[in-house]
């Protein structure tokens, strides 16, 4: 899956014995300051640890042990939680460890998780004036896009529109930026028009043609983004599901129908783990 980067996550395999420092750019926390998942974040946790994609960075992050137990309590208050309150659980849950030294595990992986993009504060959230040009931007690119697939698609020219698809995602992905990409794909309209299942073949098939044509190897993020586009251009609700698998660490990207994988093998969906589908 290109562009998706492994990152090590802050060894927190067990309790530290001493104090580290905050990571330079991050800001001490407070009992008054409430942690909340970033946009774009999208994780998964099993026994192994936690898998975190952030999607505005473009990275994959695999976290274990205490920074895993951290995640899980900030990822299931979507409202925000506080330091203390992190604190609080962990010393329920591990009686047999100091609170001092709980309190200053937490103090520093809240502070790398906040050096990385994972959470914010109040002080961090994004104005509403850029949210607002930053959807009209992706609502003039999607009109003109989904304007060009249909007529193509209307034509029966299935390969021209899967090598057209393909060239239009390198350049989002070279020139502007993963998190463009990924909410063009995710804003993606599914076509009013009665869809045929039959045209899944035939557009699958131009991708994969599209895909030997094309001058740059094609990932399967690519591959599975122009599938899915495609395909809800032609009235099928189509979805690009993105999964990693945890040890070895590995990522992935596909194109599901109804639950069902249409432009690859079956097995992936029990290899991989899904963190978002869009």
């Amino acid at each position: 899956m290109q562009r998706l980067e492994q990152m090590a996550a802050p060894q927190a395999g067990h309790w530290s014995g001493e104090r580290e420092p905050l990571q330079k750019g991050t800001e001490k926390n407070s009992i008054v300051t409430r942690f909340t998942v970033s946009p774009d974040i999208y994780s998964f946790t099993d026994k192994d640890g936690s898998a975190i994609l952030h999607v505005g960075r473009d990275k994959m992050y695999s976290v274990i042990g205490v920074g895993s137990a951290i995640w899980t309590r900030l990822a299931a208050q979507p409202a925000g939680i506080t330091s203390d309150a992190i604190v609080e659980s962990l010393s329920v849950e591990y009686q047999n460890i100091p609170r001092p030294r709980i309190e200053r595990d937490v103090e520093r992986l809240l502070g790398s998780f906040q050096q990385n993009g994972f959470i914010r504060t109040g002080e961090q959230q994004q104005t509403r004036f850029a949210a607002v040009w930053r959807d009209r931007g992706h609502a003039g690119f999607l009109f003109l896009a989904r304007g060009a697939t249909s007529l193509l698609l209307k034509l029966r020219l299935y390969g021209l529109a899967a090598f057209l698809g393909l060239t239009v995602i390198n350049i989002m992905l070279k020139l502007v930026s993963f998190s463009v990409f990924y909410h063009t794909v995710k804003r993606w309209p599914v076509s009013a028009k009665n869809g045929d299942p039959e045209a899944v073949l035939p557009v699958c098939d131009a991708v994969d043609k599209a895909t030997t044509w094309y001058p740059k190897q094609a990932m399967c993020l690519q591959r599975s983004a122009v599938a899915t586009c495609l395909l809800r251009s032609c009235g099928l609700p189509a979805q690009m599901v993105i999964g990693c698998h945890k040890i070895p660490f590995k990522s992935h990207a596909w194109a599901e129908l109804y639950g069902l994988v249409v432009n690859d093998k079956k097995k992936v969906q029990e290899f991989y783990r899904v963190l978002d589908r869009c």
